[in-house]
This record gives structure tokens, sequence and C-alpha cells, in this order.
């Protein structure tokens, strides 16, 4: 084997060279070992990162708030003499009250009636004023009850937020109502539809 002249010479004059080399090398391979933690590390963080801007939860809560959304205003009247028409025989027991039971009453009455199905024949059809609005009147019910019933919510708590719902739906009636029923269209999540009629609308008496 022939051995290179130069790093003989360098080795006579400089006894420390072959050292000097050793500890290039093990700097090289530390800092090449380090630039590899770091890229694993990174990528890491990239990926969790990622994986968090698309995680669902983290999507609720990216959602504007309430306050940015659009609020409704109609024009209202108290429904005090109708319900005081309605007697304990025409209506049944609810979870959430006799009050909530006799404005359901008032709003089957309101929103609901009867047509011939063609003209002079007996049967009947069923035909339901602004579905939209009562639809999701129906909607929130459900929810606002199975809530109670499974402790999520207080009977007082959802009975009140019901009322709000049942007192929206009496005086949108006979309002125009195309953009509300858009929004009520549009609204999939019960919790939100809730929060429209309850929290987005102001009825003024």
């Amino acid at each position: 084997m022939k051995i290179n002249p130069i790093i003989i010479t360098l080795q006579q004059y400089c006894p420390t060279f072959e050292s000097d080399i050793q500890k290039e090398k093990s700097m090289n391979t530390k800092l090449i070992f380090a630039v590899v933690i770091f890229a694993s590390v990174s990528g890491r963080v990239l990926a969790q990162n990622t994986l968090a801007m698309n995680f669902p939860g983290d999507t609720k809560a990216a959602k504007v708030t309430s306050s940015e959304l659009p609020s409704y205003e109609f024009r209202a009247s108290s429904t005090e003499d109708d319900l005081k028409n309605i007697s304990s025989e025409m209506i049944g027991e609810h979870i959430l009250g006799k009050l909530v039971s006799e404005k359901l009453y008032l709003l089957e009455a309101k929103y609901i009636y009867q047509v011939p199905i063609v003209p002079g024949n007996p049967q009947m059809r069923t035909v339901i004023r602004k579905p939209a609005v009562y639809d999701a009147v129906v909607r929130i019910e459900k929810y606002l009850k199975k809530s109670v019933k499974k402790g999520e919510i207080t009977t007082e708590t959802a009975s009140t937020e019901f009322n709000k719902v049942l007192d929206v739906a009496f005086n949108v009636l006979t309002a125009e109502t195309t953009d509300f029923e858009k929004t009520i269209k549009e609204t999939s999540d019960v919790i939100q539809l809730t929060n429209l009629f309850t929290k987005r609308v102001k009825l003024i008496f």
C-alpha cells in the first residue's frame, strides 16, 4: 500500500494532524445527526399541526359566533287571549309543562289546516303553513325533550327555551320570512337551530 507523502510530511511537522482529522469527522457526524433529528421533529410538528387543523372539533371552534350571524326582528302580539280559550280537556300532558302543551295546541291550530283533495270529494289533505318554520319547531321540541330525559339540561331550562321558540313561531306566521326560512333550511345542527329561534330573533311587542 502506498502512503501519501504529503500526509507523512504533515504528520511529521504537525503531530496532531491525524487527531484533528478524527475530530473533524466526529463533528461532521454529530452535525449530520443533529440535522436528522431536527428534520424528524419538524416533520412531526408539521403533521400534528395539519391534523389539528383538520380535526372536526377544531372546525366547530372556527365557526363564527352567534354575534356575527344575521339576526331578525318581527313585530309581535300576545297570544294570551288565545291561550285562555284552551281548556285542560283539549290538551294532554307535556314533559315541558302545561304552558308548552297549550302553546303546542295553538301551534297546530294556526299552522295546520285541511282542504278537500278535489272539490266535492269528502277526502281531505293536510296543509302546513310555512313548513320550514313548523318543521324546525318540531325538531327543536324533540331535541329538548331528549336532552331533558338524558339529564343534559333541566326541565325548567328546556321549557323556557321552547316557549321562546313557540312565541317566535306564532309571530312569524303572517310576517315576511323569506330570509328567515332560508336560514332555517341552511341550519342542519339542531343546537344552532334552537339558538336561531331563541338568540337571533327579536320580537317587538
